[in-house]
């Protein structure tokens, strides 16, 4: 499958006689150079400057940055790209990894990766008129899916431990090595407006690769819940899957069940269940919910930040499926945790709390990476964090879920919740103190603080993300390149990073949320 893109670069931006220099750069000087920092774009100019670097961003992803390696062309989008080149980077790996199970963004595509930045695509699409930007999203999920289904047996493709490797032409499979991870639940919507019956396969796919064992109480009625052997049920409901991967089932569950399936009952029944088995490890004196995977429960005794990821998607499954229950469960899990979460002297959440006691509890291990000693352990939230992250780690999770729980139901000790959060973000600015932040943070700070002015009335909330925006595009965006970095002090832009994030954070500044019908949520 041959493939050449055929957009046309805006000569607003890029008049001809710069694309020539540009190039003659890259191929002359650049690569022999230490990696230039980032030139600022004027703190004067308005807003519109960031709707200028996301379509700037975006034409040279779909324009450049695709799969132009091996033997064969295909219209896949690069996973991880040097911005000085708009070809894969050398070396292949960053100097540090996002995520502390080493999973990264791999030399070639990985469409999991880049669900983010697919959404910005179908998005501006829509804001520009252009179809330049979809049609490339498409033919990259099209290319993906066809060179890469006959590979993974009953498996989904979107598992972010599988890519497609440019230079050998061939499906690559990480899954023995790496633990899974799904941080976020993939756009499913993006693909089933290009192919609704594959991308069907896809989820239930997706949907039986995390499920690992069906839940024994999935049948259950909620009105005959109560007739089941206690101690029967407690053995069967011990949450046996990573807290982000139960996230991502719940939403694909609840997600699939609005696309006018046969199974709607069946799957709604099946995410309520998961939503049941976790809550059923409630601890009754704290109320905290455990978020480990342990069967052992001895050891499953933290309740971390992630439990506001959790509870956001059971505020969404509410809304989709009909079923209060959802909410009701949310708001009991979120409500709990708020009660002892936040250090009144520090003025700052903890990261994780003793289920027992309902204490603080220092990080679960020593954080280490190949280039790094151990970190010394932390109580408190890091709302910018540099050092390698650990899935559990999730504070603006948190800070959208109590706004959601707001927006629901005018809870005060929500509203109380979201102020608190602003004010960690603003203690947090500059980020790292100067030394800048993953695009994804900025990106996951910015939408929270539109989305909170929105519903909480606060014009200085929204002058808060503009700051925090300024300072993105000062630290990580590249005029003379067109591109975002996706973290400080490399040239290289890595889809684990999560630069959609920013991207479509940036986009919510000057108009709506794309994310809000979305699979996909911050």
């Amino acid at each position: 499958m041959n493939f050449c893109p055929g957009q046309i670069t805006s000569l607003r931006r890029y008049p001809w006689l710069q694309s020539v220099v540009f190039v003659i750069c890259c191929h002359t000087s650049m690569l022999a150079q230490e990696p230039q920092a980032p030139i600022p774009i004027p703190l004067d100019e308005a807003t519109s400057a960031f709707m200028d670097a996301v379509e700037a961003h975006m034409d040279y992803v779909t324009e450049h940055s695709y799969d132009q390696v091996g033997v064969r062309t295909t219209p896949m989008w690069l996973s991880t790209i040097d911005i000085r080149t708009n070809g894969l980077p050398d070396p292949l790996l960053p100097q540090t990894l996002r995520w502390a199970n080493k999973l990264t963004s791999a030399g070639g595509a990985n469409l999991y990766w880049d669900q983010p930045t697919i959404l910005v695509a179908f998005e501006l699409s829509k804001r520009t008129g252009c179809k330049c930007y979809s049609d490339a999203a498409s033919a990259y999920i099209t290319a993906y899916f066809d060179d890469c289904l006959s590979a993974t047996d009953l498996r989904s493709v979107l598992d972010p431990r599988l890519y497609y490797d440019v230079t050998r032409d061939q499906l690559v499979d990480t899954t023995t090595e790496q633990d899974i991870c799904q941080p976020y639940t993939p756009a499913w919507e993006t693909s089933w407006t290009i192919d609704a019956k594959s991308t069907e396969q896809q989820i239930r796919a997706f949907i039986q690769a995390s499920s690992h064992c069906e839940p024994q109480t999935s049948s259950v009625p909620a009105a005959e819940s109560d007739q089941v052997d206690p101690d029967r049920l407690t053995a069967n409901a011990r949450p046996n899957l990573p807290l982000e991967s139960e996230i991502a089932l719940i939403e694909s569950l609840c997600w699939l069940s609005t696309r006018g399936v046969n199974d709607r009952n069946k799957l709604t029944d099946q995410a309520l269940a998961l939503a049941r088995r976790r809550m059923d490890q409630q601890n009754r004196k704290t109320g905290l919910i455990p978020t480990q995977p342990n069967a052992n429960l001895d050891k499953n005794d933290f309740s971390t930040t992630q439990i506001g990821s959790w509870s956001a998607t059971l505020l969404r499954a509410a809304d989709q499926t009909g079923i209060r229950e959802f909410q009701q469960i949310a708001a009991d899990a979120l409500i709990a945790w708020l009660k002892s979460g936040f250090d009144h002297e520090q003025n700052k959440y903890y990261q994780q709390l003793n289920v027992q006691t309902g204490q603080p509890a220092q990080e679960q291990e020593p954080k280490q990476t190949a280039t790094r000693s151990p970190q010394p352990p932390r109580q408190h939230v890091e709302i910018f964090d540099l050092q390698t992250r650990p899935t559990y780690n999730a504070p603006m999770s948190m800070a959208e879920a109590c706004l959601s729980l707001y927006e629901k139901t005018n809870d005060p000790a929500s509203n109380r919740a979201v102020q608190r959060w602003v004010r960690q973000v603003r203690q947090s600015l500059p980020a790292n103190a100067g030394r800048g932040a993953y695009a994804e943070d900025y990106g996951r700070v910015i939408h929270f603080l539109v989305r909170a002015s929105e519903i909480m009335k606060r014009p200085a909330y929204r002058k808060l993300a503009q700051q925090v925006a300024f300072e993105a595009m000062d630290q990580l965006y590249v005029p003379r390149m067109g591109m975002f970095r996706s973290h400080p002090n490399e040239d290289r832009c890595d889809a684990a990073d999560g630069p959609g994030f920013l991207l479509l954070a940036l986009m919510y500044m000057e108009g709506s949320d794309p994310t809000v019908n979305s699979a996909f949520q911050f």
